[in-house]
């Protein structure tokens, strides 16, 4: 019975703790991590994400907004260089939103969706400094809040094959209610 209570003391402060801190952001360093796609199109005017959604548990606090900062190294087969790209996320599924079933991917009208960068302008085998979510950083929330996100992007300018983005540094800037 004394373990219990202290357990429910503990707990009762930590969540305490956590109401006084509502607002805060808290920075977390993310693992480095890599993506591989090819961007063979220009998609201007859609946003190509994933068939199926990111997916983990969700936090015990709900989380009010995420920013990502760190650097991305570009690797591709250039066929129309550079590329420029524009990232973007949703919470809810795609194919409810009248988003095109692409095979593997869905395409979405952009004008409809919520993006979570500026453009970026990619040259082959460069590392330059990226953030996202910053003009949006409510959406990255709203999918770690729900235990799902999709995350894309549009090619607004070339294109390439065999396209690897290498994430490094990475900082999740986390700001709970």
């Amino acid at each position: 019975m004394k373990t219990l209570l202290k357990t429910s003391l503990l707990a009762f402060v930590l969540a305490m703790a956590l109401a006084a801190c509502g607002g805060t952001t808290i920075n977390v360093p993310l693992d480095d991590f890599s993506i591989s796609i090819d961007a063979t199109a220009n998609t201007g005017g859609k946003v190509v994400y994933p068939k199926d959604a990111a997916t983990f548990e969700k936090p015990v606090v709900n989380v009010k907004t995420i920013t990502l900062t760190g650097n991305v190294k570009s690797e591709y087969t250039a066929i129309q260089a550079p590329l420029e790209m524009k990232f973007y996320a949703r919470v809810t599924d795609p194919s409810a939103a009248g988003c095109q079933d692409g095979g593997l991917v869905w395409i979405c009208d952009a004008s409809g969706e919520t993006a979570i960068s500026s453009s970026y302008t990619f040259q082959n085998g460069d590392t330059q400094p990226i953030e996202l979510g910053a003009t949006n950083p409510q959406v990255l929330a709203d999918g770690i809040n729900a235990g799902k996100i999709w995350i894309g992007a549009e090619v607004t300018s070339g294109a390439a094959t065999n396209v690897k983005f290498s994430f490094s540094n990475m900082v999740a800037h986390v700001t709970i209610f």
